[in-house]
């Protein structure tokens, strides 16, 4: 019978500074719930260590993700008042697990189907997981991610719904960089614009093509370095589409 673990345990005390010093560079990322955890599971990362709470052991979503952990997984159980001090979510899901930041890097081709997504400086890590889990949906190659919020957060990991543990996720890199590095390979830069660049549906998605986003109350730099510009027409009152919104219908035209 596993051992419940009790504030005083000497183990606390080390996920405690764990799970308090985490940042964006962190080398762990922690994933909540067992749907995602099995997603993750799925997609091949095998967590270092699982904490469940107490009165939840014994679920079915529980002991089905626990019979799926490798021997050498830390698996531990806390008492419910304590497991809910670890969880990140008001209304906590009964799983925690540490995960080694999945990595990818910038490819050095791409094929003429090939369609990217890059966010510029998008702060809400609700629309930074919607969007990687839009690009999931229509088989985006890759999602860069330059400034803005970690896509690894908890709360950009539950918006993707998982899709973050499946489409390559690009992170902590320069902007130019990242666009400069698409361009050598072939890749049409396509950034957004409110007001002016050619309209979305007549063409400028054409892939191998990267489509950039900007931060929510800016939107991209004039001085981005993209090859077109694209504006989606909006004949009703509304001055612009949420970042997410406007992301996605994107995506999905440039695959259309």
């Amino acid at each position: 019978m596993t051992p419940v673990l009790g504030p005083k345990h000497p183990r606390i005390a080390e996920l405690r500074r764990l799970f308090g010093r985490r940042s964006s560079r962190s080398p762990e990322i922690i994933l909540e719930g067992p749907r995602t955890v099995g997603e993750a599971l799925d997609a091949g990362y095998m967590p270092t260590t699982v904490l469940v709470p107490e009165s939840k052991v014994d679920h079915g979503e529980i002991r089905s993700v626990q019979s799926r952990l490798g021997d050498n997984v830390e698996y531990l159980v806390l008492r419910d008042h304590l497991f809910d001090k670890f969880a990140p979510s008001v209304t906590p899901q009964p799983m925690l697990a540490i995960v080694l930041r999945p990595q990818a890097e910038l490819p050095v081709e791409a094929s003429g189907d090939d369609v990217f997504l890059v966010l510029i400086d998008v702060s809400d890590p609700g629309n930074v997981g919607t969007l990687i889990r839009a690009a999931d949906a229509v088989a985006a190659r890759a999602v860069i991610v330059a400034g803005g919020a970690d896509p690894w957060g908890t709360k950009a990991v539950r918006s993707s719904a998982g899709s973050v543990l499946r489409v390559p996720v690009i992170s902590g890199i320069d902007a130019s960089d990242a666009l400069d590095a698409l361009q050598a390979i072939g890749v049409r830069v396509v950034g957004t614009n409110v007001h002016s660049g050619e309209p979305h549906d007549g063409g400028v998605l054409a892939r191998p093509c990267a489509i950039v986003v900007g931060s929510e109350p800016h939107g991209l730099d004039s001085e981005t370095g993209v090859d077109e510009w694209c504006r989606i027409d909006m004949p009703g009152r509304t001055e612009s589409l949420n970042v997410a919104m406007a992301g996605t219908l994107l995506l999905y035209e440039a695959v259309r």
